[in-house]
């Protein structure tokens, strides 16, 4: 008779039973979750009615490959656009209802007389609420499509990404101890990697698969797709991270990928095997005698779950602004655990840290609490209906005023500017950080193994620098990365001079300090040499266009890779209920005019002594004198008293200029406010159509002339007396784009003239 594996005979027997019982459950309109756990209790060694499971530790190997696919499967089906658009409800809901109920679990676990460590696991497992049983009871209850649900799915969505986090953050406390010091490095090193992975991750990972699309059929797709994920797992191990934290991650990555939806599909049924057997193997651990010992500690925990839940949850939506109503439904759909309530527990029992009673109890407080979830929503409009009775008149009406309907409220110019200003410069320095590391621990090892000194620390300096190089261009930019903001905050007043130079000073400081890195750790330069190559090699990146160009490139791949499957399923919704729009970003390009008033300091100055495309970001489209019209003039035209400019931007570049107007910064007078192109194009003079501005959209393709080069280098104005307004790449827009901007192959360039570029486009076969 041949051998066969115990571990074959063991997954038939698992499987089996696990589909005898979930066809059971699903006949009992119940989740499957449970269904598995069942089937797991029923192989398990803790059940001898039928033949059992004979090689645990298989099978444990088996569950930690179902957490990683589990985890990637959750990160195919996040989104960053879903995380952006769930608004600041979810996000201070989260943090309320998990910080609470981490310290509820933890205060008792510590009165049943459990160990720190048990009792801090304890609270990561209380604080995580289920989706799969949320989207069963709200799919059963057909409640989908409720303001409350929609809510109550974000809060999920920001759970998921707390609950990544809080794993690493316990794997933290589990190696060092309860340390603060290291808890805060273990926060920083999360907060590096996650940057450093998300953005080399979104650049890299959607263009592979766009760029080998048509090479890959359904069985290379899902091999591919599989091989990164282990790879990122492999990788995230090595840096002293979680297995999971490397599937989530690389799944969120391909999330963004053009046929991200299609891999999700090819994936699911290998979820579904390996999210079966992890769930089993929760089953498994179950002993019915524990149970019994622990029914005390067990009741306990689902009175604190549920209370704890229903607190905390409806205090953090009240807290974001929402009224009594929506808070108590959220609150009461929430008061359950769940899935990631065992993925933490098996991650406490793979590091060794937490009892081994702590497991079945939790699955045992799951179960109660998922069979609860259904009566606690239905139990939600009496709730609020008995809250009012209760409630004094002056806190229902001090509620009232709280939660204001009208959430929309905008941020003020200031948080607004200082939120993209540290975003991107965090971004920026982790990349500096990582290229310089690199080439300390890496680069210059290599280097000084195969080439004597100091030609290897030379070397090493000079690719550095060339790596870093940008980066830097872009941080030694004179203003803030958000020029609009950074002028309207500057014209609104004196006092904001000062702050303002301060964010450009620390820009330039730490453009300098990473320079000075590469000349003086790196080169090994003298201090005297190393500030002099500083001060001239920092000269040089900030006047150098092509860095500029090339940094622009990297950045738009990242910012199409991103936005590309968002934008594209936006204008397919558009597409479908309005038809596709000529010009669809010509709302937000406006024209207005202006007219240069006697004694006005511009006057007998050229257009580029203006430095109004630099300082604003707004282009001059036709000039208007008593004798003459003169469309797109060039850099060096020469302006009159009296002459009318027709100006085009976007609406907050628009925003800016007219803040200086107001501010006597531009000595111009308002002739006509701004309107959108698309308005200017339908009052355009269409009688005449030698004086009608029109739109045209130019592909770049392999034989255009535009291809490689700048729209500086380009010089569109003078060739074809065009002006550029916008440019589609994939499905990301680029409106009114820097001059710096290099042209790709597939790329559509919107540009404005008259009939006479119309002619010259022709003649020259560009259209």
């Amino acid at each position: 008779m041949a051998h066969l594996p115990a571990i074959v005979t063991d997954l038939a027997m698992i499987l089996l039973v696990a589909g005898v019982t979930t066809i059971l459950f699903k006949k009992l309109n119940q989740p499957l979750v449970l269904g598995y756990i069942i089937a797991g209790f029923i192989t398990g060694p803790h059940f001898n009615f039928f033949p059992t499971v004979t090689d645990t530790a298989n099978i444990q190997a088996w569950s930690e490959i179902g957490v990683i696919f589990l985890l990637f499967a959750l990160g195919l089906e996040f989104s960053f656009y879903k995380l952006k658009s769930v608004g600041n409800t979810a996000f201070i809901a989260t943090a309320v209802e998990i910080g609470g109920m981490l310290g509820m679990g933890y205060v008792a676990g510590s009165l049943l007389g459990w160990s720190h460590m048990d009792s801090i696991f304890l609270g990561g497992m209380l604080a995580m609420s289920s989706t799969t049983i949320i989207i069963k009871a709200f799919e059963d209850l057909k409640l989908k499509g409720k303001r409350f649900t929609e809510m109550v799915f974000g809060i999920l969505i920001v759970e998921d990404i707390a609950g990544i986090i809080m794993m690493v953050m316990l794997s933290t406390l589990a190696a060092a101890g309860i340390s603060s010091m290291e808890l805060a490095m273990g926060v920083g090193r999360l907060a590096f990697f996650l940057t450093l992975w998300f953005v080399m991750g979104m650049y890299l990972i959607p263009t592979f698969f766009k760029k080998a699309h048509d090479l890959m059929n359904d069985e290379t797709l899902i091999v591919a797709s599989i091989g990164l994920c282990l790879g990122m797992v492999v990788l995230a191990t090595h840096m002293g991270f979680s297995a999971a934290l490397g599937a989530f991650i690389m799944g969120s990555l391909i999330a963004e990928a053009p046929n991200a939806e299609h891999i999700e599909h090819l994936f699911k049924p290998v979820k579904d095997l390996f999210g079966a057997v992890f769930f089993v193997s929760v089953g498994m651990l179950v002993d019915p005698v524990l149970l019994l010992e622990y029914a005390l500690p067990i009741f306990i925990l689902v009175v604190v779950t549920i209370i704890g839940k229903l607190i905390f949850s409806t205090g953090g939506v009240l807290a974001a602004g929402q009224n009594l109503n929506i808070s108590l439904h959220c609150g009461f759909s929430l008061a359950q655990i769940g899935e990631f309530s065992f993925i933490i527990a098996s991650l406490g029992m793979s590091l060794g840290v937490i009892s081994d009673f702590l497991y079945p109890i939790i699955v045992a407080v799951s179960v109660v609490t998922t069979f609860t979830t259904p009566f606690f929503i239905m139990a939600a409009d009496t709730a609020y209906k008995a809250m009012n009775k209760l409630l004094p008149v002056k806190i229902l009406q001090w509620l009232e005023r709280y939660t204001d309907e009208d959430d929309e409220s905008e941020d003020s110019d200031w948080s607004a500017l200082l939120q993209d200003y540290f975003t991107r410069m965090f971004i920026y320095c982790t990349l500096l950080f990582a290229i310089a590391l690199g080439a300390k621990y890496y680069l210059l090892p290599y280097l000084q193994n195969t080439l004597a000194l100091p030609y290897s620390n030379l070397i090493a300096g000079v690719v550095t620098l060339l790596a870093m190089s940008p980066i830097l261009r872009v941080v030694l930019t004179s203003r803030t990365q958000n020029e609009e903001l950074f002028s309207i905050l500057w014209f609104k007043k004196r006092s904001n001079h000062l702050p303002l130079l301060i964010l450009i000073l620390f820009k330039i400081v730490i453009a300098i300090g990473f320079m000075m890195y590469a000349f003086h750790s790196l080169m090994q330069l003298p201090y005297i040499v190393s500030i002099l190559a500083v001060m001239g090699l920092g000269y040089l990146i900030y006047s150098s266009d092509w860095l500029l160009s090339e940094y622009l490139r990297i950045e738009s791949r990242f910012l199409v890779n991103l936005n590309e499957k968002h934008m594209r399923k936006h204008r397919e919704k558009i597409c479908d209920e309005q038809g596709c729009p000529e010009n669809w970003f010509d709302e937000d390009l406006q024209l207005a005019r202006y007219k240069l008033a006697d004694g006005s300091k511009f006057i007998g100055k050229t257009l580029l002594e203006t430095n109004f495309r630099s300082n604003y970001g707004c282009n001059i489209l036709q000039v208007t004198t008593a004798n003459k019209v003169v469309d797109m003039p060039g850099a060096e035209y020469v302006l009159e008293s009296g002459s009318i400019l027709l100006i085009i931007g976007t609406s907050d570049q628009f925003k800016m200029f007219h803040a200086a107007v107001e501010g006597k910064q531009i000595d111009l007078e308002l002739v006509d406010a701004p309107i959108s192109l698309r308005e200017f194009m339908l009052q355009s003079h269409a009688e005449e159509p030698e004086l009608q501005f029109l739109s045209l959209a130019i592909t770049i393709d392999n034989h255009s002339p535009l291809l490689g080069k700048s729209i500086k280098a380009a010089n569109l104005r003078e060739n074809w007396s065009a002006l550029v307004i916008g440019l589609e790449r994939g499905a990301y827009v680029i409106t009114n784009p820097n001059i710096s901007l290099t042209f790709e192959k597939g790329d559509l360039l919107w540009v404005l003239g008259k009939q006479k570029m119309m002619n010259k486009l022709i003649r020259e076969e560009v259209l």
